[in-house]
């Protein structure tokens, strides 16, 4: 499969992934799968408290209840609703922390995680009840190895699992989907990435596109609720979170750096350099067990928001000097900077951060893609119609229009690049031949008819020679073949076939009569200084062999034309 179906084909597989989203995701919003009777979200009448405090305090899920630290044990205390569940289960959310749970006093779950000492993750538990919980009295203790979840209290739903895991999904299903179709475009990207490398077109700046939008795909998918649903081990979905999205500034940095080479590159690869060093220092110590992806966090987010500042300061400067396609790409830098800035303040300042996911970047990537694949194709559009330009004009250069073959100065720029390594080949020979009476032509029957002569003597030059080696056209009746690694005796049969040819065709030629002189010389080692003295040689061979066939026909006493 050629290059250009290749690409025809990933071309066409992406857009069937957008075309998808956007109908899934128009559609998912008007779906409602689940009954009222099916599940009930327990809200209100939670009486929290501490347990190494007498204080109790009344709040509605979720919350938060302020004073926590890690390690401290919240108390959560409620009664169940007088309703009746087929198969009843209780769903709670923990983030971060240990969770158990009783009922009418007595444990019926417990979640603690393999060393107390580090963070958990977060993950959703289904706990069945026995029969008689109807209005009993439900316990919910929570505690966090660290500060920031401390306190948090997640939603609590009581009904059957099936309703639980279709309540998970209406509410992540579109950010899972959307992180799903961010990875498949980013495989796509890889996949044309490499069908172009193993083609011998190197272009690293789609292989950084492709590696940004996977690593944000994956930060994406991990912070999706959804997920949790397939993937329930709440540690490596936590590491999946924080990796991904430590390491995807730097291919992104890439991309701009290769693509664009902006004013401030400088300033972007010191960025690439030490979001390297934050992402190694922060896995290895996290690793060693000396800290938590969340210490890190607070670091990142500095490191992001200083890397923005010089980014948007770049893709305003690009967008003042540059064209339509730099000008597409750097404002699309800039709206997912604005929809990255917009998740850290939602991070850090918005009521429950940690329990609520940010989906703002979401959108912000989509619409960067978009953006970005705009771009990328009228660049492509307008380097492809430059490069077809830069072709017709090479061609006019190293071409002559009216045979086809090589000019004179694709000659002698071949015949320089032989000389310069002539050692590496076994052979050199040339070919001069020169069409006789081509004047007589012009002047007896026009030019038209010299221009037939020229381009029919080139046809048999090239059905027989055209084999054995380059042709050029070096003036107006003469030309050059010239062979590299090959038997003289090759050459001198092919030259007797010419004149086989050109037989054949004066038998059948309706107004003038071809004739072609040649003469061939080989490069000679130990004579020959380079292929200069090996076309003057040939040069002299086809004069005598002019003389002789002028001779010849004079003899003959045919009034023929040269």
């Amino acid at each position: 499969m050629s290059k250009n179906k290749i690409a025809s084909l990933l071309s066409a597989l992406a857009a069937l992934f957008i075309i998808a989203a956007i109908i899934i995701v128009s559609s998912v919003g008007s779906v409602n799968p689940i009954s009222k009777d099916e599940s009930l979200t327990i809200s209100h009448g939670w009486t929290c408290s501490w347990v190494d405090s007498d204080d109790t305090i009344t709040i509605s899920l979720p919350g938060t209840v302020a004073d926590g630290y890690a390690g401290r044990t919240l108390h959560l205390t409620n009664t169940l609703p007088v309703r009746f569940f087929d198969r009843p289960s209780l769903m709670i959310r923990t983030s971060e922390q240990r969770a158990a749970v009783h009922l009418n006093g007595i444990p019926i779950y417990e979640f603690v995680p393999g060393d107390p000492q580090r963070a958990p993750g977060s993950m959703y538990h289904f706990i069945s009840l026995p029969s008689g919980y109807e209005g009993g009295r439900l316990d919910i203790f929570l505690s966090s190895p660290l500060n920031q979840f401390s306190g948090v209290a997640n939603e609590v739903r009581i009904g059957s699992i099936t309703a639980h895991i279709l309540y998970i999904l209406k509410q992540g299903s579109i950010g899972l989907f959307l992180a799903v179709v961010a990875i498949m475009l980013g495989f796509i990207m890889l996949a044309f990435y490499l069908s172009m490398y193993f083609s011998g077109s190197r272009h690293p700046s789609i292989l950084y596109l492709a590696l940004f939008v996977i690593l944000s795909g994956c930060w994406m998918c991990s912070e999706s609720r959804a997920l949790e649903l397939f993937i329930r081990n709440p540690m490596l979905i936590m590491c999946i979170a924080f990796m991904s999205q430590y390491l995807a500034p730097i291919p992104l940095l890439s991309f701009v750096i290769d693509t664009y080479r902006p004013k401030y590159s400088h300033w972007l690869k010191r960025f690439q350099y030490i979001f390297a060093a934050h992402f190694f220092a922060s896995s290895i110590l996290y690793m060693l067990g000396r800290i938590e992806f969340y210490d890190t966090a607070i670091l990142y987010h500095s490191l992001l928001a200083c890397s923005i500042v010089i980014l948007v300061l770049t893709a305003f400067t690009e967008m003042r000097r540059s064209n339509k396609s730099v000008r597409l790409f750097f404002l699309g830098c800039i709206l997912l900077s604005i929809s990255i800035c917009a998740d850290i303040l939602r991070y850090y300042f918005r009521t429950l951060p940690w329990v609520v996911k940010p989906v703002i970047y979401q959108y912000g990537l989509f619409i960067f893609m978009i953006a970005t694949v705009a771009a990328l194709a009228h660049n492509t559009f307008i380097t492809r119609e430059e490069k077809i330009g830069h072709d017709i004009l090479m061609s006019l250069a190293f071409t002559d229009t009216l045979t086809g073959f090589k000019n004179r100065r694709s000659f002698d720029e071949r015949i320089a690049a032989i000389n310069e390594r002539l050692d590496a080949y076994s052979s050199v020979h040339m070919v001069i031949l020169d069409i006789n009476g081509l004047k007589n032509v012009n002047d007896t029957f026009g030019h038209r008819e010299g221009d037939q002569l020229i381009v029919q003597g080139a046809r048999l030059i090239k059905e027989t020679l055209g084999q054995l080696g380059e042709i050029f056209r070096i003036g107006g009746d003469e030309f050059v073949v010239l062979s590299t690694n090959i038997e003289p005796y090759f050459i001198q049969v092919e030259l007797d076939t010419l004149n086989k040819k050109i037989s054949a065709f004066n038998e059948s030629a309706p107004t003038f009569e071809l004739s072609i002189a040649y003469g061939l010389a080989s490069f000679i080692k130990d004579h020959d200084k380079d292929l200069h003295d090996v076309f003057e040689r040939a040069d002299k061979s086809m004069y005598i062999c002019k003389e002789n066939q002028k001779g010849l026909h004079q003899a003959n006493n045919k009034n023929k034309l040269y």
